[in-house]
């Protein structure tokens, strides 16, 4: 009877162990576990490192796969799990990258076992099909919570991913900004909803239903708010609290310390490689305990390329720059970007990109009065001495195509009052061809914009006659928030690429080419980054 007993506790005591296990994920109640967390985000077709005037190379997918590839070996040495996350926008930058839509970065990320990418605004500057041609080719998981097709309900990418470490799990979730819709061109079967109400969502989801120990949140949101709506990361930990983690993307921040809100770090790293962020979480009883973070800055010197790396991306290298090296322009100086200067006041490569819209769309014989392209669109210097195709198409990596739209003039006053709308900094800050000139007014803080002395063509905006603008597609499916150009008189889409135009008129103008500006727009107060 004693031996039947025994053998009866040891089988309930058995169940009663499993059903323990079952309920819980973390573990030994005395014992700490540690995640590595290795995160970038706004990478923008960063294929290659960066070369500043010290010959050091910043960034550059190489340099950045021997980096992960040690703290993986440091980690596996002391057992820890190393988790690779990126925040999104992989899209738009290099030509190398622009040329190929992408496809040497994704090899890329493949290669070194990124785990999830969340969708910036950027991976919908293309269609439909090249996006789901770029998930198709991805090893890695696209995170979008907040986008589905509008008539199944199914999601682009996944919604979540768990992932199941000894002792504990996690769970990640996407969220794009909802910026995107104003921002980008995501294809109209899409939707994209809200983003705090997604997270709620997502955290119930996660946490009781898959009854996950650590959530993380891979978003594209930003910390800086553009727009008086937008959802930034902030916003989102200060009506979320129950998010462990935020590792966010979009304004491209340099963090030195992870920025604590409601008790949630937030974490971003900066922008095109050069850091990669990498964090440490302690975890006991499914519970961190405990996280240290840093910036890790991502140089040729002190992490030299990877050669395996270099290998792979060597073909998509050669092939760019046979056509890319060619010189198309002499400078005596550099157009200068600064900290995305384009943004905040008039540029003389905004004044040239301009002016050469102009000048392509005379030179096809449609009269117009004036050009307006957002600032956002131009993205980086272009160097003094010899200019290549290369160098433009990364300073104009979109692919805009240039349209030609006649409006009222009771719509160009509605478009020249919103620009003072738009805090500075924002994309959507014109430039403009030289028949327009306009004085801007702000506060200190580069907020609460006001406009005067406008005038195109040496007048005063008529509102009783119509006008001829030349702009980019984007803008014209009222891109950062320019509604004023949607629903044209008549629209003319010139199918020429905005790249393409400003390539053949600086090629054409008297060489070298001096950069600069005319006073076409006066700015007041506010800020210099």
């Amino acid at each position: 009877m004693k031996k039947h007993f025994n053998k009866l506790f040891a089988a309930v005591f058995a169940v009663a162990f499993l059903l323990a296990g079952c309920a819980s994920t973390g573990g030994n109640t005395d014992k700490e576990y540690t995640l590595v967390v290795l995160h970038t985000n706004d990478h923008h077709g960063s294929v290659l490192t960066r070369t500043d005037s010290d010959g050091v190379g910043h960034g550059g997918l190489a340099a950045r796969a021997t980096f992960i590839k040690q703290v993986r070996a440091r980690a596996a040495a002391n057992g820890n799990p190393v988790l690779l996350l990126d925040a999104g926008d992989i899209n738009t930058g290099m030509a190398v990258s622009n040329m190929f839509h992408a496809e040497p970065d994704i090899v890329a990320y493949n290669a070194m076992e990124y785990d999830a990418v969340t969708f910036g605004n950027h991976e919908f500057d293309g269609t439909l099909a090249k996006l789901q041609t770029q998930i198709k080719l991805s090893k890695f998981t696209w995170l979008g919570s907040n986008v589905k097709f509008k008539d199944t309900g199914k999601y682009l990418g996944e919604s979540y991913i768990i992932k199941e470490y000894e002792g504990f799990t996690v769970g990640i979730f996407g969220l794009t900004t909802l910026r995107t819709k104003v921002i980008a061109s995501p294809d109209k079967s899409l939707e994209l909803l809200d983003e705090i109400e997604t997270a709620k969502e997502m955290v119930g989801f996660l946490k009781n239903t898959k009854n996950v120990d650590i959530i993380i949140q891979l978003g594209h949101l930003g910390d800086i708010e553009e727009t008086a709506d937008q959802q930034t990361s902030i916003k989102l930990a200060q009506e979320v609290p129950e998010i462990d983690l935020i590792i966010d993307g979009h304004s491209h921040s340099y963090f030195e310390k992870p920025l604590v809100v409601n008790g949630t770090p937030i974490i971003s790293a900066n922008e095109w490689g050069k850091y990669v962020g990498e964090g440490t979480l302690t975890i006991k009883n499914g519970k961190v305990v405990n996280f240290d973070w840093h910036a890790v800055e991502i140089t040729d010197k002190a992490f030299p390329p990877d050669a395996a790396m270099t290998a792979l991306l060597k073909p998509y290298v050669d092939e760019s720059e046979a056509e890319l090296k060619r010189v198309v322009m002499k400078t005596t100086a550099e157009f200068t970007f600064g900290n995305k200067l384009p943004r905040y006041q008039e540029m003389a490569s905004g004044d040239f990109l301009c002016d050469a819209t102009v000048a392509y769309v005379k030179s096809t014989g449609v009269d117009v009065d004036f050009a307006i392209q957002n600032g956002g669109g131009i993205r980086t210097s272009l160097p003094e001495g010899d200019v290549t195709k290369e160098a433009i198409v990364t300073m104009l990596p979109f692919e805009n195509y240039i349209h030609v739209l006649t409006v009222s003039g009771s719509k160009v006053k509605e478009l020249f009052d919103f620009i003072p709308t738009l805090n500075q900094g924002a994309g959507g800050f014109p430039q403009v061809s030289k028949e327009v000139r306009y004085t801007l007014t702000y506060d200190s803080d580069g907020r609460n914009g006001k406009i005067s002395d406008i005038t195109i063509g040496g007048n005063p905006i008529d509102e009783n006659r119509t006008y001829r603008i030349a702009t980019n597609d984007y803008m014209a499916g009222g891109g950062d928030g320019y509604v004023a150009l949607t629903n044209p008189i008549e629209t003319y889409n010139t199918s020429m690429l905005l790249s393409d135009v400003f390539i053949e008129y600086v090629r054409n103008l008297p060489q070298p080419v001096t950069p600069t500006t005319d006073g076409r727009i006066t700015v007041i107060g506010g800020v210099h980054p």
